[in-house]
């Protein structure tokens, strides 16, 4: 029986949520069953952290070329529907947030019959703008309207992290729409692991608190440093590691020289040894903007941590050890309630029959149903 050929449509291959939880699947799926290309938006000559995963497990990769610039915008759009019709592929599953609106469109005039939209974000990055001017906010508001219009029209599948995410990309339609839960290796976050970590204090007497994400406005990184200032007028015995890296890095940086704290700081950029920096850590903060439902937090949970976070963030991710705290009572706020739980000493625990929902091989088998239909 030939394979079903399944196209992942995505930015890149790099650490973050999105892109390593496809590498998640691809690590669990039946590859007696499908035959899995990733189709990239990256330069030719760019090696991204999962290629070589990638292609150890069997999946090819093809690269395209960057989005940085409009002529390369455009290089992209014209060179995917060739890529689709070449590959003839049966399957393709579009994880690009809104752009999503262009591959489903190419998908569909190359023939191909399964086209999946899959939401990861209750919000667009497009909506982080700051003060710009009312033609450029309209401008934006535009592209979401048509895009959207696109992704609903090209699609035969709607797919989402969480009831937020597929509100925000499918509007009347989320209720068509099926949620994929988020999956990890639950054992490889779960289990003991050793205390040695490459440049992480691991004493006794220090508190590690840490954030796991890319340092974009997202994530919220200049409130995460309100925080930490707040938190260390009211103590000294803890250190913030913050693991990732983004167009935010020297930015951030400059913020914690100028306001002196740096000796609270541990930034640690991106790493592929999460699970045992986690088990080194008792304490998870996320103050995102908006989030669809993060791996990160769900891999925290799994390790034991409690976690601080926004309360824009959906409750489908609390699996019992989430505080969800408001951004408008500000970052004196979120270091007192941070200060009075630490000292309770009495940490919230996930449940484990909510865990096991997370694991990898409960998403792989609900996308199998999918493809399948």
């Amino acid at each position: 029986m030939a394979k079903i050929k399944l196209a992942y449509v995505t930015h890149g291959l790099s650490s973050n949520g999105i892109e390593s939880l496809l590498v998640n699947i691809v690590s669990h799926i039946d590859m007696s069953k499908y035959e899995v290309t990733f189709i990239v938006a990256i330069d030719k000559d760019v090696v991204p952290l999962h290629e070589e995963t990638v292609r150890t497990l069997g999946s090819d990769i093809i690269k395209i070329c960057d989005l940085d610039t409009l002529k390369k915008k455009g290089e992209y759009i014209k060179s995917l529907e060739q890529v689709f019709k070449d590959g003839q592929f049966d399957i393709v599953h579009a994880n690009m947030d809104l752009l999503n609106g262009i591959v489903l469109r190419a998908a569909k005039k190359a023939g191909i019959k399964k086209r999946i939209c899959h939401a990861h974000n209750s919000s667009s990055q497009y909506a982080l703008t700051g003060d710009k001017s009312f033609v450029f906010r309209l401008a934006q508001k535009i592209y979401q309207f048509i895009m959207k219009g696109l992704i609903l029209q090209n699609s035969t599948c709607l797919l989402g992290c969480s009831d937020k995410a597929n509100a925000y990309m499918y509007g009347k339609k989320s209720k068509k729409a099926f949620v994929i839960n988020n999956g990890i290796f639950l054992d490889r976050f779960s289990e003991i692991l050793s205390d040695e970590v490459r440049g992480m204090t691991s004493k006794k007497d220090i508190i590690n608190i840490i954030s796991v994400g890319r340092l974009s406005p997202q994530k919220n990184p200049m409130f995460i440093i309100d925080i930490i200032e707040e938190l260390s007028h009211l103590r000294k015995d803890f250190m913030f590691n913050w693991v990732g890296d983004g167009e935010m890095r020297d930015e951030i940086r400059s913020k914690i020289e100028e306001k002196g704290i740096s000796e609270y700081f541990n930034l640690m950029g991106v790493r592929t040894d999460i699970p045992q920096i986690l088990h080194n850590c008792s304490y998870f903060l996320m103050p995102s903007v908006f989030e669809g439902l993060p791996v990160s937090l769900v891999e925290a949970q799994a390790s034991a941590l409690e976690c601080f976070v926004s309360s824009v963030i959906t409750n489908e991710v609390d699996l019992g050890a989430c505080h969800f705290i408001p951004l408008d009572i500000g970052a004196k706020e979120w270091a007192k309630i941070i200060n009075e739980t630490i000292n309770k000493n009495q940490p919230l625990k996930a449940d484990p029959e909510k865990l096991m929902k997370f694991d990898i091989s409960y998403t792989v088998k609900q996308l199998d149903e999918v493809y399948s239909k």
